[in-house]
Parts: C-alpha cells; structure tokens; sequence
C-alpha cells in the first residue's frame, strides 16, 4: 500500500514539474511573439507617422518611437501596442484614424506583410488626443494570430454598440 502510494505522489510530482515546463516553454514562445510583433509594429510606424508630424506640430520628430503593450488585458497573444506622442495640434480624430490606415495599408503592401485573418497585417485600433496632456494615442495591432484577430472583431462590436 505504501509503495502504490509513493509511486502516486511521484506520479502527481512528475506531472506537476512537466505542466509547470510546458508553461514556462509557452511564455517563453509568447514574450518572442510579443518582441518581434512590437519590432515590427515600431519599424512601420517610424515610417508612416513622420507623414503627421507637420499637421500634428509634433515637436520631438527625431525621437525614435517607441510603444508599450496594451492588450495584455484583453487576453494572451493578443499583439497590440500603443504610441503616445507629444503633439501640440489638435486634429479630428476619425479622419487622421482614416488617414493613418490608409498610410498603414500602404507600409503593409510595400513590405509584403501578411495578415492572419482578412483584416491588414498592421491595424490601428483607436486613435485619441488625451483630454488633460497634449498627447496623441494611437493604438495599433499586428494581426498575427487568431487571438489579435479576435481582439479585433471584439473592438469593432464594441465601438458599434458605443455609436449606437
């Protein structure tokens, strides 16, 4: 009986070492996705915003731009960053989104970047001027996999249901 025991416990700490290895592999998978995704992300961006910069009276335009994950909220795998730039222009908010899109589109094409649902390989999200500072958010995902994807479709229906 005490050796049918043992040989459980060895079982169930076997079993709780190799979980605890799968997990610590798969983060380790993720945080790659996650630093290629925001390379990626960070590279298109230094090349399409520099187009605002004059319309936005963006006065720090030598700075490299940087961005900060923002989905971790929303869930695992989920590859969206934001960008805060120091801007002292107000622009309407939709059509510089509509504009940057378009730029995006553009960086998308040029570069061969593929997408891993019908949306764009590189998506903004949201694009916001913050109420108390003169900073401009933009928010901007990397449609590598289904969980970006999602997140995607997520914001949609939630932006249709705030409108309505």
């Amino acid at each position: 009986m005490k050796l049918v025991l043992l040989g459980l416990l060895v079982g169930v700490i076997v079993i709780l070492i190799v979980r605890r290895l799968v997990r610590q592999n798969g983060k380790k998978e993720t945080e790659k996705l996650i630093v290629a995704s925001q390379h990626l992300v960070n590279t298109a961006m230094q090349e399409v915003l520099p187009k605002f910069y004059a319309r936005l009276g963006v006065s720090n335009a030598d700075e490299r731009l940087t961005s900060t994950l923002v989905a971790n909220i929303w869930g695992h795998n989920v590859m969206a960053f934001e960008f805060q730039i120091p801007v002292t222009t107000k622009v309407e908010p939709t059509q510089l989104k509509i504009e940057l899109d378009r730029a995006i589109d553009h960086y998308v094409a040029d570069h061969h970047l593929v997408s891993a649902s019908t949306d764009t390989a590189i998506h903004s999200t949201d694009v916001w001027f913050d109420q108390v500072k003169p900073i401009l958010h933009i928010d901007v995902a990397h449609v590598v996999n289904e969980q970006t994807a999602a997140y995607i479709r997520d914001l949609r229906r939630l932006n249709q249901t705030l409108q309505q």
